[in-house]
């Protein structure tokens, strides 16, 4: 009775973290876009194959990979750099908290197994099926997890391998896509946006920040400095305003 018991959880857990990976499958065409760009201008800002796949394995956020490798290129400072990278990851802390109501029955472990992994998209699909089923299984989110993670450091290598592979002459043409990748991607969050009046504001103040500081002081600070500046007045303006810009 007791091993039919043990076999009974151990199907049920199996079943769940199938049930994860399959829940991840409408992300992974994103998170292979995403990481194939991200490889590839690894591979642009000097990284090996290699060195890419483990920056994506330990980093594992994209846009913090994107401004990881801008600020490399330019040749910033260790401090701003790791300093810029822990800012534009400030949000997990949000999500992990978040997620938090979900996971008071886990150990410690489980919990920091469960944040580490977390990305905008898992935590998207999480947040969806906590509040379906009033619940998020670990083993569940564990299987959305690695199925994630896999996929996106799969992506970074194909990309950065491909990106190797490629001339030297057409590398250099192609070092305007670190600039272009950056642009592409404020315009897509852009149009995703529902509140695009406060997106243009914040866009509109890290521009002229940028404009009048770029040239008294360290670039990866004025990138600091702007992004820092734009993110809480848009944030003081949502509260003030008490609703989303459309």
């Amino acid at each position: 009775m007791l091993s039919t018991t043990k076999a009974s959880a151990k199907n049920e857990v199996t079943a769940q973290f199938r049930a994860g990976v399959i829940a991840c499958l409408p992300t992974i065409p994103g998170y292979w876009s995403i990481g194939f760009a991200a490889g590839a201008i690894g591979t642009l800002s000097g990284f090996s194959t290699l060195q890419t796949a483990l920056l994506a394995s330990a980093l594992y956020a994209g846009s913090a990979q994107f401004l990881f490798y801008s600020l490399w290129a330019t040749g910033a400072e260790m401090a701003s750099v790791v300093l810029s990278v822990l800012l534009v990851n400030l949000r997990y802390l949000l999500m992990s908290s978040a997620m938090s109501v979900f996971f008071h029955q886990y150990s410690p472990l489980q919990k920091i197994v469960s944040g580490l992994l977390l990305t905008d998209e898992t935590f998207g699909v999480a947040v969806q099926r906590g509040s379906v089923h009033n619940g998020v299984p670990y083993s569940w989110m564990l299987g959305l997890n690695l199925a994630a993670w896999l996929n996106w450091i799969l992506a970074c290598i194909v990309g950065a391998g491909l990106a190797s592979a490629l001339p030297a002459s057409l590398m250099e043409g192609l070092s305007f896509s670190l600039v272009s990748m950056f642009i592409g991607l404020v315009l897509a969050l852009w149009f995703a946006s529902q509140r695009k009046m406060l997106e243009t504001f914040s866009i509109g103040v890290a521009v002229l920040i940028t404009l009048f500081t770029a040239g008294h002081t360290d670039m990866s600070l004025v990138v600091i400095i702007a992004a820092s500046a734009a993110a809480t007045l848009a944030t003081m303006a949502l509260r003030l305003f008490g609703k989303e810009g459309k």
